[in-house]
């Protein structure tokens, strides 16, 4: 098996388990729409790495372009994941867009054969913008969010800056045509892909980990303050909260997660509606 195949097979184990890892947790925990998206860039890198896989020892066109391609999508996954979990309306057209333009980039590489040299440079742009912009969303969240997700975002943001780093590798590369450069820029992309999805994916997964633990702990609190006993005041029944303000008690619920719904007792009914056992109709009366 030649040397390419098997760092691929190695990169495909890795990104099965970590993918794998991810789509129990959310199955287990019913996790949110934002970590299904983490989970499918996930799957979707680890598919390119079976497609490099499979694409080694063939000369076919579709196949030189396909798993690059898929990693382009994995990327742009990426950004989608990164919006939706900082509660932005993800880009969906945009991220279709740039992966439709890349695809054309490697459509025109294998047609023109002469600048193929080129196509190196063109992923490492296409690929460190992605992780840049990915990286930028998660920084310009609110901070409890940039808290929650902050390994993940220096992770993107290192490998952006890698592959800035690689793409300028790779134009010196095709200027001078360094053909011992070009294994080193390859050796490097090839290493590359375990270090990012290791430390990306079990990053995420630790963020989602800690974030539920915050949220547990945050609704026990809420549990043993509302279990106590509550200050009210005797004529307004107003609450005095942990700051020593006096809040309306729904607002004081309201803010321990308690839900509040108006209604009315007979006695009430009675009082204030002269309709005695009976409850009036309208608004005043419902649940």
């Amino acid at each position: 098996m030649p040397q390419d195949a098997v760092v691929y097979s190695l990169n495909l184990i890795i990104g099965a388990i970590l993918a794998g890892l991810m789509s129990q947790h959310w199955r287990l925990s019913a996790g949110g729409d934002s970590l299904r998206f983490w989970i499918a860039a996930a799957w979707t890198l680890t598919l390119a790495d079976l497609l490099f896989v499979l694409r080694a020892g063939t000369s076919s066109g579709v196949m030189r372009m396909l798993p690059t391609l898929t990693v382009t999508a994995g990327h742009a996954i990426l950004l989608l994941a990164a919006q939706r979990t900082t509660g932005r309306l993800a880009s969906v057209r945009l991220a279709a867009a740039i992966v439709g333009v890349h695809a054309a980039l490697l459509a025109a590489f294998v047609a023109f054969p002469a600048v193929t040299s080129w196509r190196t440079v063109t992923n490492g742009v296409v690929w460190g913008s992605l992780s840049l912009a990915a990286a930028a969303v998660l920084w310009r969240d609110a901070e409890r969010a940039r808290r929650a997700m902050s390994i993940p975002m220096v992770v993107l943001a290192a490998q952006g800056a890698f592959h800035v780093v690689r793409t300028l590798l790779a134009t010196r590369v095709v200027v001078r045509a360094d053909g011992a450069g070009g294994a080193l820029v390859q050796l490097l992309g090839d290493l590359e892909v375990s270090l990012f999805m290791v430390a990306l994916f079990v990053s995420v997964l630790v963020a989602y980990l800690r974030q539920s633990t915050i949220e547990r702990a945050a609704a026990l609190d809420d549990v043993r303050q509302l279990s106590a006993m509550l200050p009210i005041c005797a004529w307004c029944n107003n609450v005095r909260d942990d700051d020593g303000y006096w809040t309306r008690i729904e607002q004081y619920l309201a803010a321990h997660r308690v839900s509040v719904t108006h209604s009315i007792c007979e006695s009430c009914a009675a009082h204030h509606f002269q309709v005695a056992g009976t409850q009036p109709s309208g608004p005043a009366a419902r649940d």
